[in-house]
């Protein structure tokens, strides 16, 4: 049996230093010359690096041009996207792709239109005739270059489609050209806020650890984003020793991620190695989260041929399950962080003219002429091939039709689900029968319900994935997943650190790539340190590509209101998370519904915000052992009625039910109970058809009261059953205010039974 503890940690307390050893900087001194005599590139690769870097340039002076109507293909386009250009970087992105196979994927920046079209013309380049021509279904083509040629003005199409906002762009015009993605070539995604990719990054390298199908990720992001938390959080969560690799019978430890470090030396004007950080260079960021210092080095990022180099050597590290790899790359931006920045205030011209002095393209030029691979007769024939060939895709792309107005939310959801797991992947390693769950009359608690359903969901679909904090020896904080460990092994339900923001990132990127993570984080309130991963990137990435990908995951959180933890462990935040379009919301009441739901959820193709009552965990009910679902966005009437509609999710559920017995056995009041489940999707029409019959609502939940998803309930009947209504909706919730800890104050803070009826009274 493979083993899953961890060794024990003792007292060592011997006098000793440590060292952090050294990192090598600048250390590629080669040329083109040099890499052709040695066979580590060929002629006709060294041409595509020129070719890739002059369509980079070419495309981004193109956006520098449309902004003052100067480009005279399409003079007066009236274009009206983001304008972060990257002109000076072109080395960097196009040296580090050339590096990578089509296995491999890159994650991008705010500033990543280069980064997208030379993942592009990497991937291109490496293609057969026939997935060319998959690309390509209309070319015409009889050669594989003219093949090639007409795959690259699709390229260029699509990423100025996407730059335009068009239906053709890559992401159908939903995303832009912040957040530019093409997944069919692994491109996971640019992304608009900084540093939000790489926990994304982080998490898909992980999940290609776990898949074991030796492809690497590479992470761009600037300088700017290794200052920020999550970024931070995403280093030492890719270095984790529990993260081994059994290569050649020697335990090797990490995820198979290259960091690459856009240093181009302003965050945004402010300057990254002398005014907003203490270090000279970034790579030494590597020395705190790896006795390995991560591999970090210093790369010339003006030389394409030392990021090529520098990602060559760093991918088959990866390969070999040795990393994650860190490379500070020194290059710059020849422009401010967007066209409205003249850059003026924070620069000398004496600075930029000493970068512009060893520009990538140049530099490159001069060689290829050097080493007679063009003439310039050559070059300058290369330089027209691409120039018409953008102008001929800005063209197109500038008459191509705009996104239907009528499908502006199209892409919000998918409404796909697992139905049949893929074969490889129904194959399941057992290490230990999994834990039993003890049934009294065929009743289980609230807990077990989920816990059987994870276990039943991680024998069906090896994809399924658990981890959170503490979640593997100990359990949980809960207990719950107590005994997942030793049934499924280190690789499927491990401990996380407590990066409530790697957590989720990871999760996001690891469902990218193909996985089913289903994470914990212990107390809803700790969401709020994940708002970005969840908001922004979970949440969205369906959207904004376009459809090209789905983000299954699952946010398991626990509300634990009513046991005196106070303000910052008692939250019940459901209501913020629903005003998140994207992602789906639901609350289980009942031990069945807990079980059928968490079984959909993890099946599900969207992204899952589960949420759990603490109250509840003992709480028992009948739970089949024979496999069942509960659909998602499906409310349930827990209890019919004629006089008035309770309608209420949660723990507010068991409450809003004893309510309804008082009213009956006191006043001879029928009252229907309806337990939404889902916030979102949230099934109004249950609710509505109460109201037809009833003609009187109240809305209870454990949140406070103002902004609650109560509001959102009673305004939708209020606009929607108006003519049915005998009396104006109410809501009941928790007071307008901070949780208490003493249990005097808890006790009049979350709403009781005598506040439900006191609210149906108002209105009966």
């Amino acid at each position: 049996m493979v083993p899953v503890y961890l060794s024990d940690s003792r007292p060592h307390f011997g006098a000793c230093e440590i060292d952090c050893g050294k990192i090598p900087a600048f250390q590629f001194r080669g040329d083109l010359q040099g890499e052709l005599a040695a066979k580590r590139i060929d002629t006709a690769t060294a041409l595509g690096l020129l070719e890739d870097m002059l369509m980079i340039r070419e495309l981004e002076e193109m956006i520098v041009k449309l902004r003052s109507s100067a480009y005279e293909p399409i003079a007066g386009y009236n274009y009206r996207g983001p304008t972060h250009v990257s002109i000076g970087q072109e080395g960097a992105s196009v040296g580090a792709c050339s590096a990578l196979v089509l296995k491999d994927y890159i994650t991008s920046t705010h500033r990543g239109h280069g980064d997208s079209l030379a993942r592009g013309c990497g991937a291109l380049r490496l293609m057969t005739d026939e997935q060319l021509r998959k690309r390509v279904p209309r070319s015409n083509a009889t050669t594989h270059q003219e093949l090639l040629d007409d795959a690259l003005e699709d390229h260029v199409y699509r990423t100025i489609g996407e730059l335009f906002g068009k239906e053709d762009g890559y992401c159908k015009g939903r995303g832009g050209g912040m957040h530019i993605a093409d997944f069919s070539v692994g491109h996971l995604g640019a992304n608009a806020i900084v540093g939000g990719s790489v926990p994304i990054a982080t998490g898909a390298a992980m999940g290609l650890r776990y898949l074991r199908n030796g492809a690497v990720v590479c992470c761009f992001a600037g300088d700017g984003a290794y200052c920020n938390g999550v970024v931070l959080e995403s280093l030492n969560w890719a270095a984790q020793a529990q993260f081994t690799n059994q290569i050649a019978g020697e335990n090797r430890f990490g995820v198979p991620i290259i960091f690459f470090v856009l240093n181009n030396h302003y965050a945004m004007t402010g300057r990254s190695d002398v005014e907003v950080t203490g270090v000279t260079h970034l790579a030494r960021r590597g020395a705190g989260f790896a006795d390995n210092n991560m591999h970090a080095e210093v790369v010339n990022g003006m030389d394409v041929l030392a990021t090529r180099d520098a990602v060559m050597r760093a991918s088959q590290g990866c390969r070999e399950g040795l990393g994650p790899y860190f490379l500070d790359v020194d290059t710059y931006r020849y422009f401010g962080h967007s066209l409205s920045d003249p850059r003026t205030e924070y620069r000398t011209r004496e600075e930029e003219a000493a970068w512009k002095a060893v520009d990538p393209i140049l530099s490159f030029k001069k060689q290829v002429l050097e080493c007679g691979i063009l003439d310039q007769q050559g070059i300058t024939a290369l330089e027209t091939k691409v120039r018409e060939r953008n102008a001929r895709a800005a063209i197109r792309a500038a008459e191509a039709p705009d996104p239907a107005p009528a499908e502006v939310i199209r892409y919000m959801y998918t409404d796909s689900s697992v139905e049949k797991v893929p074969a490889q992947f129904a194959k399941v390693e057992i290490l230990e029968p999994p834990p039993a769950i003890k049934r009294a009359n065929g009743e289980i608690t609230y807990r077990d319900a989920i816990k059987e359903a994870l276990i039943e969901e991680m024998m069906r679909d090896s994809r399924v994935i658990f981890y959170g904090e503490d979640v593997a020896e100990y359990g949980g904080a809960f207990k719950l997943s107590k005994g997942l460990l030793e049934t499924f092994g280190r690789n499927r339900v491990f401990n996380a650190p407590i990066s409530e923001a790697a957590i989720c990132g990871t999760a996001v990127g690891a469902s990218m790539i193909g996985l089913r993570p289903v994470v914990e984080l212990m107390y809803m309130d700790f969401l709020l340190m994940a708002g970005d991963q969840v908001s922004n990137q979970a949440a969205k990435w369906h959207y904004m590509s376009g459809a090209q990908v789905e983000v299954p995951l699952v946010l398991r959180v626990s509300v634990g209101a009513g046991k005196g933890y106070g303000g910052q462990h008692s939250q019940s935040i459901e209501s913020a998370t629903a005003h998140i379009p994207g992602l789906y919301v639901v609350y289980p009441s009942t031990a069945y519904d807990a079980k059928g739901m968490m079984k959909s959820a993890i099946r599900d193709n969207n992204p899952v915000m589960f949420v759990e009552s603490q109250g509840l965990y003992n709480e028992k009910g009948p739970v089949p052992q024979e496999e069942y679902l509960v659909p998602l966005g499906v409310a349930d009437v827990k209890r019919p009625g004629s006089d008035i509609t309770l309608v209420a999710y949660g723990p507010a559920v068991p409450l809003t039910q004893k309510a309804a017995s008082r009213l009956s056995a006191e006043s001879g009041v029928s009252a229907e109970v309806i337990d939404l489940r889902s916030l979102v999707p949230l099934d109004i029409e249950t609710v509505l058809m109460s109201v037809q019959k009833t003609g009187r609502c109240v809305v209870i939940s454990h949140a406070v009261h103002q902004g609650s998803f109560t509001g959102e309930v009673a305004s939708t009947v209020q606009q929607e059953a108006f003519d049915y209504l005998d009396a104006p909706v109410v809501r009941v919730g928790a007071k307008n205010g901070i949780a208490p800890q003493s249990h005097v104050l808890e006790a009049v803070f979350y709403p009781t039974v005598e506040d439900i009826l006191a609210a149906a009274r108002t209105i009966l």
